[in-house]
């Protein structure tokens, strides 16, 4: 007897460990790579100058949704992850960086404010 093959959905959480908050609603229903593009364009922080991307885990499983990330050195010189996402892109790295303590240390360091 053969028996029919079963298709099952793998479910895959909505954030897989270490990948960041939640998807912003922009992410989910916007085109990413024209929020790239805005973000690399509107970026005010030296350190993220067109150092955004679209990113996608790739899971044992399956690829995670892309989203919006940057690798930020200056969070990695204190010592903290990196790794931003969309929102703390938007609201402090193009919008006042001036929020980012990496980004005040850096400029205390180097002399800059």
């Amino acid at each position: 007897m053969v028996w029919p093959l079963r298709k099952t959905r793998v479910q895959q959480p909505a954030n897989p460990a270490g990948y960041g908050p939640p998807l912003a609603p922009e992410e989910l229903t916007g085109n990413l790579s024209e929020l790239e593009r805005q973000l690399n364009g509107e970026m005010k922080c030296i350190a993220g100058k067109n150092q955004v991307y679209v990113r996608a885990l790739v899971t044992g499983r399956s690829t995670a949704r892309p989203r919006i990330a940057l690798r930020c050195p200056f969070l990695k010189d204190i010592g903290k992850s990196p790794h931003v996402f969309y929102e703390h892109i938007r609201d402090v790295c193009c919008g006042d960086p001036d929020q980012c303590e990496a980004w005040r240390r850096f400029k205390r360091r180097h002399g800059m404010g």
